[in-house]
């Protein structure tokens, strides 16, 4: 099974189980997948399902503050869970890229952790495309690519840009080639209950189930909103507020499904299309004040997000890192050479598109960010 992503990046599956098949359906759409026999050279990440080949682990890294064990058979290096193992290939060293792993190794365990990270990776490497960190609607002549730190507003300003009738890309993530043509990389979509206010469509459209988790959120934010905002100096009672915090963040977040979010605007167009570039924003955060808009520096755009990008997908380049423990002849540190990758791309892309710095206060009313947005001419 192969999955194809607007021909920039591509994921093959090797595997005939159908609780794996149906998984990784769920994690590429809305790309859907072709199905027949499939070599891992004509695919740029596979994933594939091996048969223990016996080689006995030689030594083991236990969890460092990551809730991984890791291992090497002094070739590959592995992550274990209940005693399987998954290999972790380093995505920088060019395609096919293999994730190798026993039957019955929980994929879900390192697909947002490893998997997702190094098809980024990937593409960039390749020089194909950059896994930007942003989201996108177009309109009809062209794309609004919307960037940003993360919990900047991106996800929210998209809505809102949708609400003026933008149509959906992406969320989070947008593969933009060299030529600034931007394209969905997959990934369901989280929207925050606040949000919902000035959001009528998609507040009429709610499922069943993000209607009542945000009912139940709001019940348990009279019980946990005071212990959230208390002010601890012990280490038990802030411990205590951080947790407090931590379930009322998560509670207050609903995913949608790309195909959810695309039915409640009316899209019938392509999920997979590829739109040319218009306006790339950069959002900058501010504490308060108005919403400002200015040209953006583009290389200075370029190394912000690349670093921005390297910082997401921390724990795949952490379990480089441990690579480069565990066998002394693979680099100590991908880190920079992600960033770099991502920076070169990137780079490109922006020289042939207006850019132009957004600075907002966050949390805020997404309508007044997407007015400021659709101003721009």
């Amino acid at each position: 099974m192969r999955f194809d992503l607007s021909g920039r990046l591509s994921l093959g599956v090797l595997d005939d189980d159908d609780d794996v098949l149906r998984y990784a359906r769920k994690q590429m759409a809305p790309f859907g997948a072709s199905d027949g026999p499939l070599k891992a050279s004509t695919a740029d990440v596979v994933l594939a399902r091996t048969n223990p080949d016996g080689v006995p682990i030689l030594e083991q890294q236990g969890p460092a503050n990551d809730d991984l064990t890791t291992a090497t058979d002094g070739q590959r290096v592995f992550v274990l869970v209940g005693g399987r193992r998954c290999t972790i290939p380093d995505a920088l060293v060019g395609g096919p890229i293999a994730f190798d792993y026993d039957p019955g190794f929980p994929l879900w365990r390192l697909f947002r952790s490893a998997i997702r990270p190094a098809m980024q990776v990937a593409a960039a490497v390749s020089g194909r495309a950059v896994a930007v960190h942003a989201a996108t609607v177009t309109t009809d002549d062209g794309a609004i690519v919307v960037a940003g730190w993360s919990e900047s507003g991106k996800t929210e300003t998209a809505l809102a840009l949708m609400e003026a009738g933008g149509r959906f890309l992406s969320d989070k993530w947008t593969l933009l080639d060299p030529a600034a043509a931007a394209s969905a990389f997959p990934i369901s979509v989280g929207v925050r209950r606040w949000v919902l206010d000035y959001l009528p469509t998609l507040r009429s459209s709610l499922t069943r189930g993000a209607r009542v988790q945000f009912a139940l959120v709001r019940l348990a934010s009279v019980g946990l909103d005071p212990v959230a905002g208390r002010s601890a100096t012990a280490r038990g009672g802030a411990f205590v507020a951080d947790g407090a915090r931590r379930v009322l963040e998560l509670g207050d977040r609903a995913a949608f499904e790309v195909d959810e979010l695309r039915a409640a605007y009316g899209q019938t167009d392509d999920p997979a299309r590829v739109a040319p570039t218009k306006l790339f924003v950069a959002l900058r955060t501010v504490p308060d004040g108005p919403i400002r808009v200015s040209d953006a520096d583009r290389a200075d755009v370029a190394a912000r997000l690349a670093r921005s990008a390297a910082f997401e997908r921390r724990r795949y380049l952490e379990l480089l890192q441990r690579a480069g423990y565990a066998l002394p002849d693979r680099p100590p540190s991908r880190h920079d050479d992600a960033i770099a990758a991502d920076q070169a791309v990137l780079g490109a892309a922006l020289e042939r598109v207006p850019v132009v710095s957004v600075e907002a206060p966050f949390p805020t009313d997404p309508r007044r960010v997407a007015d400021a947005i659709l101003a721009i001419r």
